[in-house]
């Protein structure tokens, strides 16, 4: 009897550990899974203002032909706040840069978008920097990195 004096002890402290390394697997699982929701909310902001700019485009042929949409876009650019009453094509395409810069801004952090012409098709591409925690991409641990959607139509 006396050699199992401080058996149950022991026991109790190896379950201890073992849980509290289960939980820390917990933990580090939750982590991932949070990390990877928002990655994945981010790429479906950038997907839907890509496409929100498509459709503005095919809505203005004419400034779409004339390169009123080419260039950079960053959220800081001028434009006519009011297009209901009647406006030509090249300041309705100032508005449609200027409203999706404000889109792309407000949704994804350090964004810019980017739209240029090649024979017959235009390319939007959405760029921002994505975060990430606890793993070594290029910027280092938890740094940002460089995030980009490109979708090419025929419009």
């Amino acid at each position: 009897m006396l050699r199992q004096r401080g058996a149950t002890l022991i026991e109790v402290l190896i379950s201890v550990l073992v849980l509290a390394v289960g939980l820390l697997g917990l933990a580090a699982t939750q982590m991932m899974s949070m990390k990877n929701g928002n990655s994945a909310q981010q790429r479906y902001m950038a997907t839907l203002a890509a496409h929100d700019m498509a459709e503005r485009m095919r809505a203005n042929l004419e400034g779409v032909e004339t390169g009123s949409y080419d260039g950079t876009v960053d959220g800081s650019e001028a434009g006519n706040s009011d297009c209901s009453g009647g406006c030509s094509a090249a300041e309705l395409a100032a508005m449609d840069k200027r409203e999706w810069g404000q889109l792309i801004k407000t949704n994804l952090p350090s964004a810019s978008g980017e739209i240029s012409r090649k024979s017959g098709e235009v390319t939007v591409t959405v760029k921002w920097k994505e975060q990430h925690t606890g793993e070594n991409y290029g910027g280092g641990a938890g740094g940002p990195e460089d995030a980009e959607f490109e979708m090419t139509v025929e419009l």
